[in-house]
């Protein structure tokens, strides 16, 4: 039998209604003869809403507790799909993740899996059962139940089919797959029927929110096909595997964060200082030019970005210089020996489009360049005309 490991977002359980479609879907591939783990978020926004409870009663919630209060939300959403299922007529049961078995680093609300011991999985299955496993959430070595941060149900499913030597992982949500920039920002954006897994790193980790970086990394260690598909539609989505759709094309995708903060450190002591500092934030650009280093932090999993702020300049004082009220934009897909170029070619095309560019990265797979915040939407749709119109025109006419 083929062994599919599911995860649904919480949009897809947020209600008594979209929890029974999921038991549907996840019923009929039992029925069509597969082996099934299904990872499940918390329901809509209940994570947003307990946390908003916590910050209203402690100024600080020490993380320990936040761990205890926040991994609730996927154990509620995984029990009552694992009652659902039963309704329909399969067996199920629901476990938490350290019940599944993954055990996570120390950190409290951000820690990392560094291992799946899948016996009691393996149990499950050879039982007939469909396990049904609460997203987001681990133990680490001391039993203490630890959180995966932002989009951790992502990195649980597919660490959890890597443990068991699935056939792929689904990534199942509001969405239908991977696209070459967010259609709800660029018009023409296009779906990608394949993305490579380096490609795709590159995109979640510069803002595409499709899937966890963590979790694509996941899958490109393991090389376990990973795919991005709706919830609820029959399209096949994206499939996240060692080739694109176009293995020619030089941009893959573009994409942008709404937020960013820009740290540059003058001293290069204080800049270890400043990165073990920083270990719980996701640094998603790193340059070094003469003697200064340039952290470009996404502030989207940060708690509190303000504050952050403040605790770098009291903790290194005139070291740092921290610069708000910035974004920025990505392209993705970049072949050997082109990136200056065409880092030289965006810039030139958002700055003769009235888009400040303060400063310009680049990296293997990438090239991105800061903007003011207020302009990201602009930006990334001029940098997707720039690359990818003229393909998509020709794409138009072909068909």
């Amino acid at each position: 039998m083929t062994l599919i490991v599911q995860k649904y977002g919480g949009s897809s359980v947020a209600s008594a209604d979209k929890l029974r479609r999921v038991a549907e879907r996840v019923v009929t591939a039992r029925r069509r003869g597969h082996d099934l783990v299904v990872v499940a978020s918390a329901m809509g926004k209940t994570t947003n809403e307990l946390l908003g409870l916590a910050n209203n009663l402690a100024e600080t919630p020490a993380r320990r507790e936040l761990d205890m209060l926040l991994s609730a939300g996927e154990r509620i959403s995984s029990a009552l799909l694992a009652m659902t299922i039963q309704e329909l007529g399969e067996a199920a049961i629901s476990l938490s993740g350290p019940q599944a078995g993954i055990r996570t680093s120390d950190e409290h609300f951000n820690a990392k899996i560094r291992g799946v011991f899948p016996e009691r999985l393996q149990r499950e299955l050879a039982a007939g059962r469909i396990v049904v496993v609460a997203g987001y959430q681990g133990a680490n070595h001391k039993g203490e139940v630890t959180t995966l941060g932002r989009g951790g149900s992502d990195t649980s499913a597919v660490a959890l089919a890597a443990a068991l030597n699935a056939d792929y992982c689904e990534i199942c949500s509001d969405v239908d797959g991977v696209y070459s920039a967010d259609p709800r920002v660029v018009e023409d954006a296009r779906p990608l029927d394949r993305i490579s897994y380096q490609d795709m790193l590159a995109l979640a980790r510069h803002g595409a929110q499709v899937l966890n970086p963590r979790a694509v990394t996941a899958g490109l260690q393991h090389q376990l096909p990973i795919r991005a598909r709706a919830s609820f539609s029959e399209k096949q989505g994206t499939l996240v595997c060692g080739a694109n759709d176009d293995d020619d094309a030089t941009i893959t995708g573009i994409a942008g964060h709404r937020a960013v903060l820009w740290v540059t450190v003058r001293e290069t002591a204080t800049h270890t200082a400043v990165r073990k500092a920083l270990r719980n934030h996701d640094i998603f650009l790193e340059q070094e030019k003469q003697a200064a280093h340039h952290l470009l932090l996404s502030t989207k999993n940060m708690m509190d970005p303000e504050a952050l702020a403040a605790r770098l300049r009291a903790d290194f004082g005139a070291a740092v210089d921290i610069v708000h009220g910035l974004g920025s934009v990505s392209a993705i897909g970049l072949t050997d020996g082109k990136q200056a170029e065409l880092l030289e070619q965006a810039t030139r095309l958002l700055e003769q489009a009235g888009i400040k560019v303060p400063a310009g990265f680049q990296d293997d797979h990438s090239l991105s360049c800061l903007v003011p915040a207020e302009q990201v939407a602009e930006a990334q749709q001029g940098l997707h005309q720039m690359f990818l119109g003229q393909r998509l025109r020709v794409a138009k006419a072909v068909a």
